[in-house]
């Protein structure tokens, strides 16, 4: 009896811990299989959260395995979407503003070319009077007509900025470069300034440490930037009559810069002067535009050069070209 008993309950122990183990493993298992579906979703979050993260908008999270990631699944759905819509408003955004910028670009551009031609016309109208083709001249005369042509000089190359930044704006300028003396070239810029120079009772001094350089670049353009620089030490050196011209060729660049004595530049607004259009400083934006120093830059940069301001104590603005050897 007792023998039977024993083995009764030693059947139900064995019982009970089969089906504890079955239980436990099976629970196991559930825990598994669950393990392996989060895992799983958590995967397909990750790598729509990354595509977010390099513009893919489109990608789409799948439902989660319980209430909390279901939720999370949608709330993530519905903030890929809303930032898709805000990416698509801002995309047509930049193209209606790109497309105005260009009518506006093109509509300068014309209107620019259109004032060029009377401007010219003008100009060499001033040159015949002063020639006396329509009759002699006063003194007094030919002086005004001087300061009219010197005038229309200024109007004439705002005008040149206006299409050149046109140009620049859109990458269609290009140099025609060719080995040229820079020597020579500097010496035909200040000759060509001379009767501005008269006018304003300036006199420019010209320091070099050879006597010819050879150096491809666009001729053109280089004396573009040069007239720049020259009208603005001309108009801005107030504190001396001179003006000075640098030009220093080392092993691995050449130097060109010119020296103003005039009040200097605000420092705040030395790292802004070569911005396209930046007239808070109206100081070295010459005419008014403030195209000026940005065109020289540009052309300075297209050279493969750079250009910068500084000031110098007791001796007002300083503007040096580097040209790379």
């Amino acid at each position: 009896m007792n023998a039977t008993i024993i083995v009764s309950l030693g059947f139900l122990i064995v019982v009970f811990v089969v089906l504890i183990s079955f239980l436990v493993i099976l629970k196991h298992i559930k825990l598994v299989i669950k393990y392996n579906r989060l895992s799983k979703y958590l995967y397909n979050y990750l790598n729509v959260i990354i595509s977010a993260r390099y513009g893919n908008l489109k990608s789409r999270c799948e439902d989660g395995v319980d209430a909390l990631t279901i939720q999370l699944s949608r709330n993530t759905n519905a903030l890929m979407e809303s930032v898709f819509d805000r990416d698509m408003m801002i995309n047509e955004y930049i193209e209606r503003e790109k497309e105005s910028q260009n009518i506006k670009q093109d509509f300068i551009s014309s209107l620019a070319h259109d004032f060029k031609v009377p401007i010219i016309a003008q100009d060499n109208t001033y040159d015949l009077l002063l020639q006396n083709n329509f009759g002699e001249l006063t003194q007094i005369q030919k002086d005004v007509i001087k300061n009219l042509k010197i005038s229309n000089n200024d109007l004439k190359n705002l005008v040149v900025d206006l299409l050149d930044a046109h140009k620049f704006e859109g990458n269609e300028l290009e140099l025609n470069i060719e080995n040229t003396d820079l020597i020579t070239l500097i010496k035909e810029v200040i000759l060509q300034n001379q009767s501005i120079l008269q006018i304003r009772n300036k006199e420019i001094n010209f320091s070099t440490n050879i006597d010819k350089c050879i150096y491809p670049i666009d001729s053109f353009m280089i004396k573009r930037v040069l007239n720049n620089l020259i009208s603005n030490a001309v108009f801005y050196g107030k504190n001396s009559r001179n003006i000075d011209i640098d030009f220093l060729k080392t092993e691995n660049c050449i130097k060109i810069s010119i020296t103003d004595y005039g009040d200097g530049i605000n420092e705040n607004e030395i790292k802004n002067i070569f911005r396209k259009y930046y007239t808070s400083a109206k100081k070295y934006a010459n005419i008014g535009a403030g195209l000026g120093l940005y065109i020289a830059n540009k052309i300075i940069l297209k050279h493969g050069g750079k250009i910068n301001a500084c000031n110098i104590k007791d001796k007002g603005a300083r503007f040096t070209i580097e040209l790379p050897l």
